[in-house]
């Protein structure tokens, strides 16, 4: 049972250092002795009362399941004698909204053309086509894939006449690969000195980055081979003042469906979405992305921490949907596609080029948040 908990936790996406503390508290619950060391791909526990029996578990990468994370959690805190229930899943016709929802939802929050924003949703329903292809084994080629099609439906549609930010397009149909909890888990390690774990989670972040822009790269250029050149257009707002006030509730929603989460989790993280997409320009104090960015970090893991505290629950359940707004993820590829072809989806030219001072401001905003709780109150456990 004690193994069959930090599996669980670890498949849900809990942070390593964090199942160790879990299982550690589920162990002493149950008048048993358990040293574990976690890492992104594995488990160890070691039972110093039973002849310092070990078993190791080779894991698979985790996938976000906050449902389930919650509830294991909860089992944890109010423990018996049986595995915790598999949270039960949206379904799959909400789910697919969801996908539909995200990418329109994405471009009318940085600002984007009518028929363009039209087009997204059109991408998302294949995206969400995508991952229903790839599924179980075929799993870890579900980001390149998307952006794939993605590329090749936008270079067909450009040849052949129609108007597009071609590039901000295809990075607002595959917004939602971004490794929002990988970052957020990776930046929680290494603020408290779990090298290992937040070195490999960081890699398998910029893993995922490599595979949405490649992806996109190559359907483009098949799709200029297929079809004849593509010409992407500059990217003109045409929302309306009210739209972004509407869009933002829906992509908090969408995203936590895509992610499993309960309702009441969605509602309380509402907050840290609405900073993660205003915080860096209303919070700077008129010094400029940077230190808005620290600031509406601090904020986002103040709040998700205290939240979590008060629950009984862990703040990545209610950090991670700010997180995915706010990272880099998506300005990277900006940025990358800023300095290759010379086109920038956000209004901010330099965005995208200072993706790096960017993460290194939510590093420095997560620490600073972190601080301000003990050690006791950062593992969340009595």
């Amino acid at each position: 049972m004690i193994c069959d908990i930090g599996t669980t936790l670890h498949r849900s996406g809990c942070a390593p250092y964090k199942i160790e503390k879990y299982v550690q508290h589920y162990a002493r619950k149950h008048g048993v002795t358990v040293v574990v060391q976690a890492s992104p791909t594995a488990i160890t526990y070691q039972f110093p009362d039973n002849e310092n029996q070990v078993i190791m578990k080779r894991l698979e990468p985790a996938s976000i399941n906050l449902a389930l994370l919650a509830n294991t959690i909860i089992q944890i805190n109010q423990p018996n004698d049986r595995v915790p229930p598999e949270p039960v899943n949206y379904p799959a016709f909400l789910v697919m909204l969801a996908n539909i929802a995200i990418p329109p939802a994405f471009l009318v929050l940085v600002g984007s053309s009518m028929h363009a924003i039209g087009i997204a949703a059109v991408l998302g329903f294949m995206v969400w086509v995508c991952q229903l292809i790839c599924s179980n084994e075929r799993i870890i080629v579900v980001e390149f894939l998307s952006a794939l099609v993605t590329g090749l439906t936008v270079a067909w549609m450009s040849s052949h006449g129609v108007p597009l930010p071609v590039w901000g397009l295809c990075i607002a149909a595959i917004v939602l690969f971004v490794p929002g909890l990988s970052i957020a888990n990776s930046l929680e390690c290494l603020a408290f000195n779990d090298i290992l774990s937040g070195t490999s989670l960081f890699g398998q972040s910029i893993f995922i980055f490599m595979k949405l822009f490649i992806g996109i790269f190559i359907g483009l250029s098949i799709g200029e081979t297929l079809w004849g050149e593509t010409e992407s257009i500059a990217n003109v707002s045409e929302v309306a003042p009210w739209m972004p006030f509407v869009a933002l509730p829906v992509l908090s929603c969408a995203l936590g469906v895509i992610f499993n989460a309960r309702a009441i989790d969605i509602l309380l993280a509402f907050p840290v979405t609405v900073l993660g997409m205003w915080g860096p320009l209303y919070l700077d104090l008129g010094a400029g992305w940077i230190v808005g960015t620290w600031i509406t970090t601090v904020c986002i893991t103040f709040y998700g921490t205290w939240l979590a505290k008060k629950l009984d629950l862990t703040g990545a359940i209610y950090i991670v949907q700010g997180i995915i707004i706010l990272v880099p993820g998506s300005r990277v590829l900006m940025g990358a596609t800023q300095t290759l072809y010379g086109e920038s989806l956000m209004s901010s030219q330099s965005v995208g080029l200072s993706a790096l001072f960017i993460f290194s401001a939510i590093v420095a905003g997560q620490i600073t948040a972190y601080s301000m709780y003990s050690q006791k109150n950062r593992n969340l456990i009595s």
